[in-house]
């Protein structure tokens, strides 16, 4: 697919979900909320500005009661790929519009004052690797280990051995649930890639969930939720997989219900944070 036709494909798909969301009587608001993304990122779509991922195309699909096809019947006045979908989230940049480069971009010195950034900062990165090792991660790199470590000192927990994903557990050998999430990217939490009763049994069981929410790499808040305060969105998921799906892919738990019914641990009213800085308690 060439760039121009991409960028016509963005723009059909948008008017296709635009004229959709509007014969339901649905406002960009409401379709937002009901998929767990940002009223701005809704409007995007529907400008052309923002390709959607597969799952934000399921989840819009659900949302307005169609199908992934019925949404995907676009009517593009060119012909576009059968790949539609692929060819939406990965746009190819035709070689002429990149410009070629006359000269490096670095001189010798400046790469060489790299380097030497680079050295002192994976230095430094072995030693919060080193650290991590003791509370249970093997790699600050995967999973959001390093915003889990941070989560994990400011709370006193270590990572469950054992475990799938990432529990936690106190002195006392209490189990907890705990998320990250960067709200700069998304309004929900992401649970587990296949959701089935058991690991919905072990989220029930747990003494408390802990949600990190994060701008960027700087940590904002940790709330602490009761699984009883979830209690509305196991249900609909155990209904759902009892209702013959053997698992579900990734269910989310929205950023707002969090913040109503959980209490915010971090930081406290009389304990602001400052920026990269960790209250000694």
């Amino acid at each position: 697919m060439s760039f121009g036709k991409y960028e016509e494909a963005k723009q059909l798909f948008g008017d296709r979900v635009q004229t959709l969301r509007k014969e339901r009587g649905i406002t960009q608001e409401q379709l937002a909320e009901s998929i767990n993304k940002s009223v701005e990122h809704i409007s995007y779509i529907e400008r052309g500005e923002r390709a959607p991922s597969f799952e934000t195309i399921l989840d819009i699909a659900e949302a307005l009661k169609v199908s992934v096809p019925y949404l995907m019947n676009v009517t593009p006045q060119v012909e576009i790929s059968t790949n539609f979908i692929t060819d939406l989230q990965t746009p190819v940049v035709p070689p002429s519009l990149v410009q070629p480069v006359e000269e490096p971009v670095n001189t010798t010195k400046e790469r060489r004052s790299d380097l030497e950034r680079l050295q002192t900062a994976l230095e430094a990165i072995q030693e919060l690797q080193n650290l991590a090792n003791e509370y249970g991660i093997n790699d600050v790199f995967q999973d959001n280990g390093g915003k889990v470590l941070q989560v994990l000192i400011l709370l006193g927990l270590r990572i469950s051995p054992g475990r799938e994903g990432n529990d936690a557990v106190d002195a006392e050998g209490n189990e907890y649930e705990l998320k990250t999430i960067n709200k700069l990217l998304s309004r929900s939490v992401t649970t587990h890639h296949h959701l089935n009763l058991d690991i919905l049994a072990k989220y029930r069981a747990v003494k408390a969930w802990y949600i990190a929410v994060y701008e960027g790499i700087l940590l904002k808040a940790v709330y602490k939720i009761d699984p009883s305060s979830l209690e509305t969105k196991f249900g609909y998921w155990e209904s759902r997989i009892l209702g013959g799906m053997e698992s579900i892919n990734n269910p989310k738990i929205p950023l707002g219900l969090i913040e109503k019914e959980g209490e915010q641990v971090y930081p406290k009213q009389d304990n602001q944070p400052t920026q990269g800085k960790l209250p000694i308690e």
